[in-house]
């Protein structure tokens, strides 16, 4: 036997190789590769993910952009500053100039408030007392806040900063910041008070809560119950402030 009748016993197709473009006799299942069908199958799943994909990321961005230019409701920072505020209220008593008595700084009507507070917005250390008042104009819808530091050894500045007219204009003499209120309201309470009045006249002693009523800019009324000298307020649906509904106090927030 010659090498290569010896060479062709070894190969499988008794040494006779296939030529190029001729067609191969072994199995078509051996081959590596995918189908039409796989391939068309695989493409619609592709296109169905980056479908879902791209819907999720559109609706994503408008509700990011619907927030962006959405402006936030101050209405409710206001009222959580007050009832901070109102946390932290300090009661020692200071001698004014018009009266002999001793009496702690707190006043309050049904558009306004007037406190000594430890809980300062622009003093740069905090802990230091300032004077805080809130006042509210029901002409122009707007609830004006302003802070004055605590100088007890000149009661007049305070006298004049409780009496003084409030603005946000540069040209005023107390430059306030203010927030626009569709309603605001407030009523007091006392130790053995039953219910809410309209103003607290008291001056040797301070009230126990502070009933805060608004209407915000969703037009829905809130109210909430702020305790003096302690961190916890009470969320209240409805609580009948007096005065209200009846031609006194910003009539419809006790609807």
């Amino acid at each position: 036997m010659d090498r290569r009748t010896q060479r062709g016993a070894y190969m499988p197709d008794g040494g006779c190789r296939t030529p190029r473009g001729a067609r191969s006799f072994y199995p078509v299942s051996d081959r590596k590769g995918f189908t039409l069908i796989e391939l068309i199958l695989a493409t619609a799943i592709s296109a169905l993910v980056v479908g879902i994909l791209s819907v999720c990321f559109a609706f994503a961005l408008r509700v990011w952009q619907s927030v962006q230019n959405q402006k936030p409701d101050q209405t409710f920072q206001l009222a959580d500053l007050l009832n901070r505020q109102l946390a932290e209220c300090d009661p020692n008593p200071i001698k004014f100039t018009d009266s002999a008595s001793v009496h702690p700084v707190f006043t309050g009507q049904p558009n306004s408030i007037a406190f000594v507070t430890a809980h300062s917005v622009k003093a740069i250390s905090q802990g230091v007392p300032v004077v805080a008042r809130y006042t509210y104009d029901p002409n122009s819808r707007v609830l004006y806040y302003s802070e004055l530091l605590l100088d007890p050894y000149h009661p007049g500045s305070i006298e004049k900063f409780l009496a003084g007219r409030f603005s946000g204009k540069k040209e005023t003499e107390f430059r306030s910041y203010g927030v626009e209120f569709p309603e605001f309201v407030l009523a007091y309470a006392g130790k053995e008070s039953k219910e809410f009045v309209q103003a607290w006249n008291a001056v040797d002693q301070l009230p126990v809560e502070v009933l805060l009523r608004w209407r915000a800019k969703d037009s829905v009324v809130h109210a909430r119950v702020c305790m003096v000298n302690s961190l916890f307020s009470i969320e209240v649906p409805k609580v009948p402030v007096p005065g209200v509904g009846g031609g006194g106090l910003n009539t419809g927030l006790n609807q």
